[in-house]
């Protein structure tokens, strides 16, 4: 029997450490979390009813997560301790029942705020200066991100009123995507044919562990301050006056309105009085759920009062003086009626689950991405399968697992196609995915007409999917200048098709005409070539030409000869982007196409040329300044100057800011100019 719970709870052991590897470290999580908590929750039961089995390396006993080795591991002075779960109201009401017996009090202040599905990170101010930003990593070492951290919008490097707090303040919080943000990127994403993010924490996480702060900045991530390092401030005595004390600092915490826009506060944090308003709070907050910017999934309860907290301590990896009470996940079930297979217009084959509708959370739900096909081969999703369904992060539909003791014997294991179901041809893989490799391929080629018509392209206002599809399926495209010549067909003779629509269709092909670079370089639907990254290339393409006097002759001969050691010098092309770009302008179907557009009146919108008032100017950056570095470094790389990291005799100005260090006064030594802040503002 003993012989029996040793090797369970020896295999619940391994399979917590394998999910931790992967949520905590690869920021790729192949398990819901609600079952690693019914994972975590049988290994803790077994470890209490046979203690004799508790180990000191068992997961119920530290924190989970390591210091990746590609960043600099430093210590944090206090450890970052996980929150327990509960999934229940009788889990929430059990704790705090706890709480009372601990302290020997008839009633407890509790201070309630939404639980937030992002990356932990600590900062640490010097003298109101941020000086590190650490990852939780085992709860003990973290990752220095410092670098990373301070491209975040909206957060101060320089605290004001730093007179009025401790001269070390250090402080705990979550980075996060808003919702609107993870769908604007996912949907860029599509339109590059590469993968969704899975859910925004993963993209959260994924942002902050970049090598390259570049990377970092060019998402919108945003800090919520939550929690408190080690405090030596005697006037900051409970967890309300901590949070009141960081919007002063413009350190934000849960001031947001619905629309996600850092300001006038909701009301999302409070204090509670009894068990009866903490579960009122549970409950509201289940309804509100959605409506709120970020996703949560769950509350946050802890003991208001420091003194409190100090006095029931923690256990081996939670605090005793806090839990997170987790809403249920939002889950039904379902038939699969189908596995359909989709092709993208990069030539990725997706299979997708069409399913019998079901509503969750008011949403009707109809189909279902696999993702790929190792992961449909992984869970066992057959056509015909009742499903386990959720709503991943509240929004992406996403199959958990078949249920299996309802499947019906006849039901066949779903077989990953050799050819492609549009045109036949053999496909290859690539990394997870199956690809068509056909240039010709039907639904490759009909995908990149819509793409090229889409609003963030072409923006052909009234020519839509649907009227693309028939008009391909009529045979009338064949190349993207067949668009323009629409105007000369028989529009009129067709069932859907009236006078009105083919005015509109007309008028918003002419409209088109007037274009930018930019957008018909995008248009083309290049793997890997996003809207900055045209808008980077057109940018580098009038920078050849010499001037903005640019037409699409002109421009055809610097885009097929623009070499890949003058694309990967592009801020944010690598060498991937790089050959994709040269391969697509090394077609000499697309440029034929391009020579018809030109002839058919497509014509760039004169730009006005950039400012490069500080071409040839070379700047180094020291000292904490007002705004993030990657900013004032854009703000100087958008008018021709260069930021490098060295002091030499090559450089123009040193801009500096608080705490300056030695780099001012090697500066002073060979007697380049310096400049504060308020000078480097009248400059730019």
């Amino acid at each position: 029997m003993k012989k029996s719970i040793s090797k369970k709870i020896q295999d619940l052991k391994k399979q917590i450490r394998r999910h931790d590897h992967f949520y905590y470290n690869l920021d790729e999580p192949e398990i819901t979390d609600y079952k690693y908590d019914q994972l975590f929750k049988q290994l803790l039961d077994l470890e209490n009813q046979y203690p004799e089995f508790k180990t000191k390396d068992s997961p119920s006993q530290k924190v989970p997560g390591q210091a990746l080795e590609k960043f600099k591991k430093e210590a944090h002075s206090q450890p970052m301790l996980s929150l327990q779960n509960s999934y229940s109201q009788k889990d929430i009401q059990a704790f705090y029942k706890r709480l009372l017996k601990l302290l020997n009090t008839k009633s407890l202040t509790c201070f309630v705020e939404p639980k937030l599905d992002g990356m932990a990170v600590e900062l640490i101010y010097k003298k109101g200066i941020l000086i590190k930003a650490l990852t939780r990593g085992d709860g003990k070492i973290g990752e220095n991100i410092t670098d990373n951290i301070k491209t975040l919008r909206g957060l101060p490097l320089v605290l004001k009123d730093s007179k009025s707090i401790p001269p070390l303040l250090e402080v705990r919080g979550e980075v996060v995507i808003f919702k609107k943000d993870f769908e604007k990127i996912n949907r860029e994403q599509e339109e590059r044919g590469l993968a969704r993010f899975a859910n925004p924490r993963n993209l959260a996480a994924g942002s902050l562990r970049q090598l390259d702060p570049k990377v970092t900045a060019s998402r919108p991530l945003y800090c919520l301050i939550h929690s408190s390092g080690p405090m030596k401030d005697d006037k900051i005595k409970t967890q309300e006056k901590f949070i009141k004390t960081m919007q002063s600092l413009s350190l934000t915490s849960f001031c947001i309105d619905r629309q996600g826009q850092l300001k006038a506060p909701l009301k999302l944090c409070r204090l509670t009085h009894s068990l009866k308003d903490l579960l009122k709070y549970y409950e509201q907050m289940l309804k509100l759920r959605h409506q709120l910017p970020f996703e949560t999934d769950g509350i946050v309860i802890k003991v208001n009062d420091f003194e409190q907290q100090r006095v029931l301590g923690s256990i081996a990896r939670s605090p005793r003086w806090a839990i997170a009470g987790k809403f249920p996940p939002e889950q039904g079930i379902t038939q699969v009626q189908d596995i359909r297979l989709q092709v993208g217009r990069t030539g990725v084959i997706t299979p997708v689950a069409t399913l019998k509708p079901i509503s969750l959370s008011g949403v009707w739900i109809r189909q279902a991405s696999l993702h790929n096909f190792q992961d449909l081969s992984r869970k066992d999703i057959r056509a015909g399968d009742f499903v386990l369904i959720q709503r991943a992060g509240g929004v992406i539909p996403e199959l958990i697992k078949p249920l299996k003791n309802k499947r019906k014997k006849r039901l066949k294991a779903f077989v990953p196609p050799k050819h492609c179901p549009a045109c036949h041809n053999p496909l290859k893989r690539q990394g997870d995915y199956l690809v068509c490799p056909s240039i010709k391929c039907p639904a490759v080629r009909e995908n990149k007409f819509i793409h090229f018509a889409s609003k963030s392209a072409m923006n052909i206002a009234f020519l839509g999917k649907k009227s693309l599809k028939k008009f391909y399926e009529w045979g009338w495209l064949n190349s993207y200048s067949d668009i323009y010549d629409l105007k000369d067909r028989s529009l009129k003779d067709k069932k859907g098709f009236g006078e009105k629509s083919y005015n509109l269709l007309v008028q918003s092909l002419e409209e088109s005409k007037k274009t930018e670079l930019s957008r018909l370089i995008f248009s083309l639907g290049i793997p890997l070539i996003g809207e900055q990254t045209a808008q980077k290339i057109s940018e580098k393409i009038y920078e050849l030409h010499g001037n903005r006097n640019l037409n699409i002759k002109k421009a055809l001969p610097l885009l097929q000869n623009i070499t890949q050691e003058e694309l990967e010098a592009i801020t944010d092309i690598g060498p991937l982007a790089a050959q994709s770009f040269q391969s697509a302008l090394g077609n000499e179907d697309l440029i034929g196409d391009l020579q018809k557009l030109h002839e058919r009146g497509l014509h760039f919108i004169p730009k006005p040329k950039t400012d490069l008032s500080l071409k040839g100017v070379t700047f180094v950056i020291t000292g904490a300044l007002p705004e993030p570095r990657e900013k004032v470094k854009k703000q100087i790389e958008e008018k021709g100057g260069r930021v490098s990291s060295q002091i030499s005799q090559k450089i123009n100005f040193l801009l500096v800011g608080e705490n300056p260090g030695s780099k001012k006064k090697k500066a002073l030594e060979l007697n380049i100019k310096i400049l504060n802040w308020q000078d480097f503002l009248k400059i730019i």
